[in-house]
């Protein structure tokens, strides 16, 4: 923001009063300075960039005095270098910049189309820079996905982020190259070198230069958002999920004859990642010490490699929060036909109508199912998809606002901070004990979401930047709320799953790791299936997960799969296994029509 403040004191508002005085002269002088200006600019980050191999940032310590006295010594040599070449070009070649000698309109529609194109493809630049910087690995499904979504309960940071971002800078670009190129309209450069030359700009050719920009502009924005993927999962077909897909609803399961509780705690963005690299992470510090004591004393985890920990790969169409919960409880990712169903943002869709679901699953077997959110569970359609699978009973902010548990206007982060979140779990817990039926209580954290997390107020600060005290204060947080439930006389009979949503999106923290190097935590504890298992060298997505809680329930499954998923307990291969992970990624990545009339038109 400081740099856009000064850009605009130094360069627009200068240019602004010329302009609106119509003093040519001043303006003439102030394009001079600014030609002179990106000239030496521009040749100082090119040197700086062949002496060190890397461009200036303003974190390289631009403010510190050393570095500010290399700086200004510099861009002062190669000014002196501008200067001299200047005088010596003078002798033979001459610019000047002079008014023209003939009136013409203030306004012209031909300026303004071109600053316009060139705006528009300014804005869809910026905008797939600032997508890509805000969520990271970003799939087609995804961005078709939140484009249908409302804005109902997202972050304020993010809206105010792309406002002030890709919105502002589009709407400075037009009002800036429309005032500028307006004006110097009325002005034209000689060029003397031997003979003077009357250059002019001509409205018509700058129409056709803003659109050779404009198209310049929006491939590099294409290629950023990999328009040829999304191309392709818009006109490709694949029969992957035809052929490998085991419904659910045609599968015997059968259950123990004491059903065993369920806790599904969905943690936001958890990866393996955040474990040392001795344990299998990318950490110098493992990041997770209580989740994985608990899990090397008393738990499975499954990992992709022959080390202690990893976890799942994620695959197209499991890669954000809903879509995490669609894979974990439908073994299905979450595709979206551009012309099909707006899952459930209004009365006329429903949320994949023909999935069943582990909610629906538990349902059918007479399960009481709660799940609690720390924000609004319509963002991403989470209430459409909870409600309308198993009858979950949805306990959100706006819950815990109605029923006087938090004030009218509470709101922290995403609606309110994971420390209440797991109060409000253990009241919900020993609530639903109470009763003689069995209960599936699934809850979502929120404080570890991009960008940086949520540090709450008594977050010890134990690593050197936010998001990791985030990380390891959310792995006291979840194992705390276990070890409180281990205590309890339920606990004997429930099975707790820890399992991220999705891989984290907050590209700066994780810029430095290979997205191969990334996998989602998982964490089964009181599992009656837990022993004798192959927990290591296991390929699988977060898919798989539906079935494996079933048989982390005491659950039998006939055939060992359900959806695209597969029982990790069993000795049976997952997709992965069998077909290779480049195979599924691919066909995954393009449009199923079985999956459209199957599961999101309604029946």
């Amino acid at each position: 923001m400081l740099f856009i403040a000064m850009i605009y004191l130094f360069v627009c508002l200068p240019f602004l009063c010329a302009i609106v005085q119509r003093n040519n002269r001043q303006f003439i002088q102030l394009v001079g300075m600014l030609i002179n200006l990106v000239l030496v600019l521009g040749l100082t980050i090119l040197v700086t960039f062949g002496l060190t191999g890397h461009v200036i940032h303003f974190s390289d310590g631009l403010f510190q005095k050393l570095f500010l006295l290399k700086f200004i010594m510099l861009i002062t040599i190669i000014q002196g270098v501008v200067l001299v070449t200047r005088r010596w070009r003078q002798k033979w070649l001459t610019f000047e910049l002079v008014p023209v000698t003939r009136t013409r309109h203030w306004f012209s529609w031909w300026i303004f189309s071109g600053a316009l194109l060139i705006s528009v493809g300014y804005f869809l630049l910026s905008a797939s820079f600032w997508t890509k910087a805000n969520f990271g690995l970003l799939t087609p499904e995804q961005i078709v996905y939140n484009l249908r979504q409302p804005m109902t309960g997202v972050d304020d940071g993010f809206i105010n982020s792309f406002i002030g971002g890709p919105v502002l800078g589009a709407i400075t670009c037009l009002i800036s190259v429309f005032l500028f190129c307006n004006y110097i309209r009325h002005l034209q450069l000689l060029v003397t070198h031997k003979i003077t030359h009357h250059l002019e700009l001509k409205a018509k050719r700058f129409v056709l230069v803003s659109a050779l920009l404009f198209c310049g502009l929006t491939t590099v924005a294409a290629i950023k958002i990999d328009a040829v993927g999304f191309y392709e999962y818009l006109t490709a077909n694949s029969p992957f999920i035809e052929e490998n897909y085991v419904a659910p609803n045609k599968t015997e399961l059968t259950f123990p004859k004491q059903k065993r509780n369920l806790i599904y705690i969905y943690a936001e963005s958890l990866e393996s990642t955040a474990t040392s690299r001795e344990m299998g992470g990318q950490m110098k510090t493992n990041l997770l010490p209580e989740l994985t004591a608990l899990a090397e004393q008393e738990g499975v985890h499954f990992s992709n490699s022959n080390r202690s920990f990893g976890g799942a790969q994620q695959l197209p169409g499991t890669g954000w929060t809903v879509a995490g919960m669609v894979a974990q409880t439908s073994g299905l990712p979450l595709k979206v036909p551009v012309d099909g169903n707006s899952y459930a943002t209004d009365k006329k869709n429903h949320f994949l109508p023909g999935v069943t679901s582990l909610n629906n699953i538990l349902d059918k077997h007479g399960y009481q199912q709660k799940i609690l959110l720390g924000s609004d569970a319509t963002f991403g359609g989470r209430r459409s998809y909870f409600t309308q699978h198993g009858n979950v009973q949805i306990d959100d902010l706006l819950t815990a606002r109605k029923d006087g548990r938090l004030p009218e206007d509470y709101y922290v982060w995403w609606g309110y901070e994971d420390s209440k979140l797991f109060e409000y779990a253990k009241e919900s817990a020993l609530e639903l004990s109470k009763s003689d039926q069995p209960f599936n209580l699934t809850m979502l954290t929120e404080n570890t979401h991009h960008i940086g997390g949520y540090p709450e107020p008594d977050m010890p600060e134990k690593y050197g930047d936010q998001y990791s005290n985030v990380i390891a204060f959310s792995d006291h947080q979840i194992v705390e709320f276990i070890k409180w439930a281990q205590t309890q006389s339920f606990y004997q009979n429930t099975t707790i799953i820890v399992n991220g949503d999705h891989l984290g999106m907050d590209v700066e923290y994780y810029k430095k790791i290979p997205a191969n190097k990334r996998h989602a935590f998982n964490l089964i504890l009181n599992a009656p299936k837990a022993s004798q298992v192959q927990t290591k060298n296991r390929q699988f997505s977060t898919m798989d997960m539906f079935p494996t809680t079933l048989a982390a329930m005491g659950v039998d499954i006939k055939g060992e799969r359900l959806g695209l998923g597969t029982n990790l307990f069993s000795t049976k291969k997952t997709l992965i296994e069998e077909k290779g992970l480049k195979k599924v990624d691919k066909a995954l990545s393009a449009k199923s029509k079985f999956y459209n009339n199957q599961f999101i038109y309604d029946k």
